[in-house]
């Protein structure tokens, strides 16, 4: 049987400036919170230097290449507000502004869409240093970098996100304590992520009055949660982590207002900011597409632990960070999401699986044996054939992109021992040598057919 897609699919890679670039000290470049958190302590970041990276900065014509080997007709990527910004909110870097002009050149020369993230999870560390998200400055910050890109780019880029999975930008460093500045206070985080949701209406606003003819949205990282079992406390739990987890942020950036079933609950309403609602009211801009990063599904039980009464159940992990796949799950993700932000298009900005490394300077055999990556293709196929049912019910989905082109570093312990790349990056040659696994072969002919089987 073979799984089909229309002739216009984008069929892309996805990746950022933060995990891949390297030259992080080069042509002006200002320090990120990762950069910034690598100088504390080399020890115990160890694998986290973000400039011992792929170098795509250097070797971006060489990846571009692989790129239409490949036969993508899109490319997902992220533009470092450090190399625009590199010290503050006022001075451009124009050595930054250059090269990204040469990068989305040389893809649009190649026949590639740029689609391009304004803020992947690099927060410039001149931000952090004066408030961070905290900060409601922030908001005149973000929106003055998006304009100079839109200024420089906006002729070359067809789809823009402000951002990139809020939870990684705002629980994470404010809530959860994993990234910096490794803050665990709810309501740090829900005022950062307020902060982050006026930014990107205002970021909208100003695209739409510059007169350009993209679109712009954000993208989110939707975790597909079931109930543990059919008690109806563990369906409703499933429904809160979603609500809290997939749509706290896509609930207030595409519908004007937060879940209630979570706002319900003293955890999160005593700790929202002040007049919340009044300022979604007075700012709401509606958004033109949904990127929808789909890595897996979790089982999720009720648990009276005064705060929203749930957890996620143990559940048979098979990647390298925690995920479990789930790819007949990606009919009921993209079925919620439709439902509640009916005429959106979406696209699947992110998907994939990783395999596992003790660390990049590993010998010659285990690189070879790094190249035989079936997990990846099964990852794929089995991703592509849910997609396809989903494209034959009428489901608006225009592009799959697969994460990721390249090795890449992952943060919050990921590093470089997370395997994500359909190409391998010898990071025990100095050279940083390319050599594609059998997954990109597999890519590559799924594309030319146009359908998987």
């Amino acid at each position: 049987m073979k799984f089909t897609f229309p002739k216009d699919f984008m069929f892309g890679v996805a990746s950022s400036a933060v995990q891949i670039e390297a030259a992080s000290f080069e042509d002006g470049k200002g320090i990120d919170v990762w950069q910034h958190r690598y100088t504390l302590d080399p020890a115990k970041y160890d694998y986290h230097d973000t400039d011992f990276g792929a170098d795509f900065y250097h070797k971006y014509p060489e990846d571009i290449k692989l790129m239409k080997e490949l036969g993508i007709t899109a490319f997902r990527f992220s533009i470092a507000w450090t190399r625009i910004y590199p010290n503050g909110p006022d001075k451009i870097n124009q050595a930054g502004i250059d090269h990204y002009h040469k990068l989305f050149d040389e893809l649009i020369k190649n026949g590639i869409k740029p689609l391009v993230d304004l803020w992947h999870c690099d927060l410039p560390q001149w931000v952090m240093d004066m408030g961070g998200l905290v900060n409601p400055e922030f908001i005149d910050w973000f929106v003055t970098y998006a304009k100079t890109c839109f200024k420089e780019y906006g002729d070359k880029i067809p789809y823009w996100t402000t951002v990139n999975e809020p939870q990684c930008n705002i629980m994470a460093p404010y809530a959860w304590g994993i990234q910096p500045p490794y803050e665990k206070d709810i309501k740090k985080a829900n005022i950062a992520g307020h902060h982050m949701i006026l930014a990107h209406f205002k970021t909208v606003k100003a695209y739409r009055e510059m007169g350009y003819k993209g679109k712009i949205g954000i993208v989110n990282h939707f975790q597909l949660a079931y109930g543990a079992t059919l008690d109806e406390k563990d369906q409703a739990a499933a429904e809160r982590d979603m609500d809290f987890y997939s749509y706290w942020y896509t609930d207030a950036i595409y519908s004007g207002h937060y879940p209630e079933s979570i706002l319900k609950y003293p955890y999160m309403k005593d700790n929202m900011p002040e007049n919340y609602q009044k300022d979604l009211d007075e700012n709401f801009v509606k958004s033109d597409f949904i990127g929808v990063n789909y890595y897996g599904a979790y089982n999720v039980e009720y648990v009276d632990n005064g705060i929203l009464d749930y957890k996620v159940a143990p559940s048979k992990v098979t990647d390298s960070l925690g995920f479990s796949p789930n790819a007949a799950g990606i009919f009921d993700a993209l079925n919620q999401i439709i439902k509640k932000y009916p005429g959106y298009e979406l696209i699947i900005s992110e998907n994939g699986a990783g395999g596992m490394r003790k660390g990049p300077y590993e010998d010659s055999a285990t690189y070879e044996k790094e190249l035989d990556d079936e997990y990846r293709i099964t990852c794929i196929r089995e991703h592509l054939r849910g997609l396809s049912r989903c494209l034959e019910v009428g489901f608006p989905v225009t592009g799959y992109f697969h994460w990721t082109l390249l090795d890449t570093t992952e943060g919050a312990g990921g590093g470089f021992s997370r395997i994500f790349g359909m190409v391998q990056v010898r990071f025990d040659k100095e050279e940083r040598t390319r050599v594609p696994r059998k997954s990109f072969y597999y890519y590559k002919d799924v594309i030319a057919k146009g359908y998987v089987e």
